[in-house]
């Protein structure tokens, strides 16, 4: 299993990412996951918590360090209170679904259309130099890519929409299901192939980093 963790002020690289991503500025955000709150539905986890609690909604990146290898970068939301401290109210599956300090790298954009899931690739940002990372890099985003267009085309049928509690396509009848089956037939496919091309290379992550680790390790 790939080592990993919360970035942290002393994480290597978060300027550099920050720089790419355009983000406003880099906070650690206490991690306090709410009752009912979902993985990986960080959007409507806040969207929810404000309309219950005040304060606003906030986007970003939440930032995980896989030691000596690259930063990940995921889209991500967090609750800005009414006093305008800034709260990660959601579990996430990478980091660990217990409190904790989540870097989060704001976004300039703090509107989006959450009638539909946004589409945000994760961002990379290499900390070393090696073919079996670029592979990696380079399988994920082939994999988002075909995705991305999957869901769009799903989106683009009359009739369908999304129910963002359930994370379901709905249709209003079983001409708009018959197109999503016949979508899914086609594109369902690439997709694993894809998926499986990510698993293989996965392997090589998790043998540069043990390389990796071994390098910085002092000598007995």
């Amino acid at each position: 299993m790939l080592i990993q963790r919360d970035a942290s002020p002393s994480t290597p690289g978060l300027e550099a990412l920050k720089a790419r991503l355009s983000a406003i500025s880099l906070h650690f955000v206490p991690r306090r996951p709410v009752r009912g709150a979902r993985y990986a539905w960080c959007y409507w986890n806040v969207r929810d918590h404000v309309t219950q609690f005040g304060g606003q909604i906030r986007y970003g990146w939440l930032i995980t360090e896989f030691k000596s290898l690259m930063l990940l970068a995921w889209h991500h939301a967090v609750w800005q209170r009414r006093d305008g401290m800034l709260l990660d109210i959601s579990p996430h599956g990478t980091c660990g679904f217990d409190e904790g300090i989540t870097a989060f790298l704001e976004d300039p954009i703090q509107t989006y259309d959450l009638s539909w899931p946004p589409a945000h690739a994760q961002q990379f940002e290499p900390l070393v130099s090696d073919p079996r990372l670029d592979d990696f890099i380079h399988a994920y985003q082939a994999l988002f890519a075909l995705q991305s267009d999957y869901l769009e085309r799903q989106r683009a049928v009359p009739g369908v929409f999304c129910d963002v509690y359930s994370g379901n396509l709905r249709v209003q009848g079983p001409k708009e299901g018959a197109k999503l089956r016949e979508l899914e037939s086609i594109w369902k496919p690439k997709i694993d192939a894809a998926d499986a091309k990510r698993a293989l290379f996965r392997d090589g992550l998790l043998a540069c980093q043990s390389e990796r680790l071994k390098q910085s390790s002092p000598l007995p």
